[in-house]
């Protein structure tokens, strides 16, 4: 499947609004549900809706995977030892759909997923930056949706890398 980058659609914003009230009429009141991704940013992508779900321990994240399989999700190849990736369609995905990442709120790819957003919606010409990255890194990749993939984690874990040293060097005002 190839890779196409469009500009932010707001019906994103409301897609996810609707998705989350759905998914807390059937999962546990104890998780967090947070819009994460481009659409979360108001940045243009793939006009996927990326949803974490922040859950207590890894017992809890295959709970709540089993749980949302019951309810349609189909759990995808990007899962890790610290997160679990599910997905609205059991092909690949494509504009509107959602996917799902359950982590432990204590892990690194649940902070990193937040500290990039919120990163992100604080810094306007990054957001900027970054959306005109991925058109350039889908062009690079020949528009190949697996090129581009491994073109952009190794480009988020350079940035996330830069959000982190900057994140050091502020100082909290500890005395």
């Amino acid at each position: 499947m190839s890779v196409v980058i469009s500009e932010y659609k707001d019906t994103l914003l409301k897609r996810f609004m609707s998705e989350k009230q759905r998914l807390l009429s059937f999962l546990p009141d104890a998780i967090i549900i947070e819009h994460v991704g481009s659409s979360a940013v108001g940045i243009g992508g793939k006009n996927i809706v990326d949803i974490l779900i922040g859950v207590s321990d890894k017992d809890e994240m295959l709970r709540i995977r089993d749980i949302l399989k019951e309810n349609g999700y189909f759990e995808g190849h990007d899962s890790h030892d610290d997160r679990i990736f599910l997905a609205s369609s059991e092909n690949e995905t494509g504009d509107g759909d959602f996917h799902i990442h359950i982590c432990p709120i204590t892990s690194n790819s649940y902070k990193d997923f937040i500290l990039l957003r919120d990163f992100l919606i604080s810094n306007p010409e990054k957001s900027k930056e970054y959306y005109n990255k991925k058109i350039e890194l889908a062009n690079k990749a020949g528009f190949d949706r697996q090129k581009y993939k491994t073109l952009k984690s190794q480009y988020l874990t350079k940035l996330l890398s830069e959000i982190k040293n900057l994140e050091g060097d502020i100082d909290v005002g500890n005395d």
